[in-house]
């Protein structure tokens, strides 16, 4: 899809994450609903259950091995019939319980009279006959029981893990009005529960006040918010990668163009130049002319050769990248090699008007490496000094031993190279531009790459230190032979 590039891509990924993120919090929303009405109806449990046990006990003491007494009080039809009794108040409604347990029975009655002339009014009333009870001892019980049902409503909390800040009210069970209130305002409550009695005295009921349930609805929902902060966190990552891998894509496009472009400018001048020396000794007959027609050969050899090094540095980058090379280790002293290194360059330094200063060191410098693909790494990194640099360039080679490593600086006085490219110059096809977009030096872009590679290979690793202006030092660090 030619129309899908990197300048569309980004604002893509933003709005498809937007809608995620729009999706994900309604989501998240609805599953918020469903979760505090879970934790209402659990909390309602709570408070009902505990109101059922506690007037069982109360009824069933010294009967508690009475299956009767538990199957009907405990029963969720009693509970039913209990409750609808204690909601049912209308209008000239007088309603009265009473129950009463002897050796052979227990009785439950539930009476509710009212008046059939509307016209006549009596209080509205509802109470409960106690037998052989005094008041004081009605109340005490009834103090007694309401400590036992907030009590067992707090253990059963703890049980279900709710941690919440509760308290409870108190309703008078005749007349409905608040007998002790919570303290607090009515906009921090989150939860009342239904009133409930927890005996058979009816004189109160009973309301579980809950402050905030905010956080237990959110620790109930902990998995649901985690998993889904990570599937956007996943989902922008992936759009992270896939954006920033399509911009290494297309910049390694565009530098492959480009070396495929010096690279052919580079391959054409010696194939143009030994065209011309051919087709020289050809029309001239150079033959009968012995000095011009060694000299043309010579260019012409001179070129051949060099195309060869073209061809053979693409073809050895190549499978270098593809890990098919093998390296042939042996026990190498780096300095010889340095040396002639610099011997081999003698005409480049020449042609430059450049100076090479060596600094050896007395002592052998012995690694275990590769003397070919060595020779190649301080080859490449000169000749890169020397290209990049102006005429009359100074270039310093020292080395120096720390900690079991040995460390090899080649520092120039050319332009330098941005902090900004520094990390860049080691990719493969990467060359730095001008101003105006254009490659000041020819080259492929290949030699720090294969520098950096050969390296890595020999357990070493490549630190560059430049300023715009100057000047670059170039420092291969590469671990020191040693007898075990």
């Amino acid at each position: 899809m030619k129309w899908l590039t990197s300048k569309y891509v980004f604002p893509l990924a933003v709005i498809t994450l937007i809608i995620s993120l729009c999706l994900q919090c309604a989501w998240i929303r609805q599953l918020y609903l469903a979760q505090k009405q879970d934790v209402k109806s659990r909390l309602e449990s709570i408070v009902s259950d505990a109101s059922k046990q506690i007037v069982y006990r109360s009824v069933a003491k010294g009967r508690e091995r009475s299956s009767r007494f538990k199957q009907f009080f405990l029963s969720s039809e009693w509970f039913a019939l209990r409750q609808a009794f204690d909601e049912l108040k209308l209008d000239n409604l007088h309603s009265q319980f009473h129950y009463g347990i002897d050796n052979d029975s227990t009785v439950v009655e539930m009476k509710m009279s009212f008046l059939n002339d509307p016209k006549k009014h009596f209080k509205i009333s509802s109470s409960a006959k106690t037998d052989n009870m005094s008041p004081r001892q009605v109340s005490s019980d009834d103090q007694r029981d309401l400590k036992s049902l907030d009590s067992l409503v707090d253990r059963q909390l703890k049980l279900l893990g709710l941690s919440v800040r509760k308290n409870y009210a108190l309703y008078d069970y005749s007349s409905g009005n608040l007998v002790k209130s919570v303290p607090f305002s009515k906009s921090n409550i989150s939860f009342t529960s239904g009133r409930y009695t927890y005996n058979l005295k009816f004189l109160h009921r009973y309301q579980l006040v809950v402050a905030n349930i905010f956080w237990i609805v959110v620790f109930q929902m902990r998995y649901y918010l985690i998993s889904s902060f990570m599937m956007l966190v996943l989902t922008a990552a992936a759009f992270y990668l896939l954006i920033r891998l399509m911009k290494n894509q297309q910049l390694y496009a565009q530098a492959k163009i480009t070396f495929t472009s010096n690279m052919t400018h580079e391959l054409q001048t010696p194939i143009s130049t030994i065209s011309v020396a051919l087709e020289s000794i050809k029309k001239y007959h150079l033959v009968d002319q012995p000095e011009k027609l060694e000299n043309y050969l010579n260019i012409s050899v001179h070129e051949l050769q060099r195309l060869q090094g073209m061809i053979e540095k693409v073809l050895k980058q190549e499978q270098m990248d593809l890990g098919e090379t093998k390296l042939q280790f042996s026990l190498i002293d780096v300095q010889p090699i340095l040396q002639q290194v610099i011997q081999t360059m003698e005409v480049q330094v020449q042609e430059k008007n450049a100076s090479i200063i060596f600094l050896p060191t007395t002592e052998p410098l012995f690694i275990k490496g590769d003397a070919m693909h060595i020779s190649n790494v301080f080859y490449n990194l000169i000749d890169n000094a020397l290209k990049y640099s102006p005429p009359y360039a100074k270039i310093e080679i020292s080395c120096s031993i720390a900690d079991h490593q040995l460390t090899i600086s080649f520092k120039d006085n050319g332009p330098g190279i941005n902090e900004m490219y520094q990390q860049q110059v080691f990719e493969r096809f990467f060359r730095i531009f001008n101003q105006d977009n254009i490659h000041n030096v020819k080259g492929s872009g290949l030699g720090l790459h294969y520098v950096k590679q050969v390296v890595a290979l020999h357990g070493g690793c490549v630190e560059l230190y430049s300023k715009a202006g100057k000047g670059c030092n170039f420092m291969v660090i590469l671990p020191l032979y040693e007898e075990n």
